[in-house]
C-alpha cells in the first residue's frame, strides 16, 4: 500500500490487526529487515497491527529534492504514522537511525504514543560524534566468508560472532536494501543529520512503557550515550547485551531480542486493559 505525504508516495506494509505499531527502519536499509526481525515475534504475540514503511530515499519510497534535514524527515514520519493509524494512539519501534527518529517522535508527540522501543538507537552528540567502543569480534571464523562480494567485505568485521546463519540473514534481508538506497540523497541528508536543537534533549519524561535495547559491542552507534536516556524514560527496560554489535535481532541474540520485545508489548498491554 501507499501513503501519500505531500508528493511523496510512501511504501507501507501492513501486517496483523489490533492496536497500531509503527516501525521505523535504519539508515540505508528498508522495511524488509525489520519485518524479518519482528514478524516471527508477532506471529506468536498477536493483537497488534504493524505498519512497516520505507523512509524516503530507501526501498520503494523516492526522496524529493527538497528533503534534506531531520526536521523535514521527522515531519514525514509523523504524517505517515498519523495516516496509517487513523488518528489512534500508537506505539513506535525504531532501529538505529529509525531509533533516532522514534526518539524525536517521543519528544514532540508523547501524548500520542502508547510506548516506544529504541533498538540500537543512533544518538550523536551536538558535534555529530558518537561514543563507540572499539570494533571487536569475540568468536571469529573467517572460513565462513570465502565468497564475499565487493560490497559484502564489511560483514566479518561487523559481526561480534561469526556464523553462517548471520551471513545468510544479512544477505537475504539487509544487502538488497543497501544496494538500492539513494546514495546521493543520503549524502545530502547526512550533511544535516542532527535533529533540531530543541529536540536533542528531552524536555520532560516520557511516561509510557519503553525499551532501550543496546549492544555492548556496538561500534556503529555505541551504548554509553544511550544509557543516559534512562532519566527521560522512567518506564524503560534497559538492555546492554553481550555478543551484540549493530545487528541485534535475528542476526545477533535473537532469543534475547524476542524476549525484550515481548516484555515491552506485555507492559503496554497491562496499561491498555
Amino acid at each position: 500500500m501507499k501513503i501519500q505525504v505531500g508528493e511523496i508516495p510512501i511504501a507501507v506494509e501492513q501486517r496483523g490487526s489490533g492496536r497500531p505499531i509503527v516501525v521505523i527502519h535504519g539508515w540505508s536499509a528498508d522495511q524488509r529487515y525489520m519485518i524479518a526481525d519482528l514478524e516471527p515475534i508477532f506471529e506468536k504475540h498477536p493483537g497488534w497491527q504493524r505498519f512497516y514503511f520505507d523512509l524516503p530515499g530507501h526501498g520503494d519510497t523516492p526522496a524529493p529534492p527538497w528533503l534534506g534535514n531531520q526536521q523535514q524527515m521527522l515531519e514525514v514520519v509523523q504524517s505517515v504514522a498519523e495516516q496509517a493509524c487513523g488518528g489512534e494512539p500508537f506505539a513506535v519501534i525504531g532501529s538505529s537511525y529509525g531509533g533516532y527518529l522514534a526518539l524525536g517522535l517521543a519528544r514532540i508527540i508523547p501524548e500520542r504514543l502508547l510506548g516506544v522501543a529504541l533498538l540500537l538507537p543512533d544518538l550523536p552528540d551536538d558535534s555529530g560524534k558518537r561514543d563507540v567502543p572499539k570494533r571487536t569480534t569475540i568468536h571469529a571464523d573467517l572460513t565462513l566468508f570465502p565468497d564475499l562480494a565487493e560490497d559484502e567485505q564489511w560483514i566479518p568485521d561487523a559481526l561480534v560472532v561469526h556464523s553462517a546463519a548471520a551471513l545468510r540473514e544479512i544477505r537475504q534481508h539487509d544487502m538488497p536494501a543497501y544496494r538500492r538506497c539513494d546514495r546521493e540523497f543520503l549524502k545530502r541528508l547526512d550533511a544535516n543529520y542532527l535533529l533540531p536543537i530543541s529536540l536533542r534533549q528531552g524536555a520532560r519524561p516520557f511516561n509510557q512503557p519503553s525499551l532501550i535495547a543496546l549492544g555492548h559491542q556496538d561500534a556503529t552507534v555505541g551504548f554509553r550515550s544511550q544509557i543516559k536516556l534512562l532519566d527521560e524514560f522512567p518506564r524503560a527496560t534497559l538492555s546492554v547485551a553481550d555478543l551484540v554489535g549493530h545487528h541485534f535481532g535475528r542476526v545477533e541474540q535473537p532469543a534475547l531480542f524476542g524476549a525484550l520485545i515481548v516484555d515491552w508489548l506485555e507492559r503496554m498491554e497491562i496499561g491498555l486493559k
